[in-house]
């Protein structure tokens, strides 16, 4: 019998289902899907904290060059 939980890796949860019997596998497969959601988040967070520390760096870039463009206006 297969006992799942959200702290199982998905080596483990594939071990766990393989030794189960047919009802529990869906739940097994279910727990899966749960963590290939919580690593698909965690990746998704690692690349917008890039974008966010660029996009930033430009944002700062872009009013530099206005602040130095009004200066040789003037």
């Amino acid at each position: 019998m297969g006992n799942f939980n959200t702290k199982m890796s998905l080596e483990q949860l594939e071990k766990t289902i393989d030794n189960c019997v047919d009802q529990q596998q869906q739940l097994g497969a279910i727990f899966i899907n749960f963590q290939l959601q919580k690593q698909l988040i965690k990746e998704q967070n690692e690349y917008n904290s890039k974008q966010l520390f660029w996009s930033r760096l430009l944002t700062i870039a872009t009013i530099c060059l206005v602040i130095v463009t009004l200066f040789l206006i003037k």
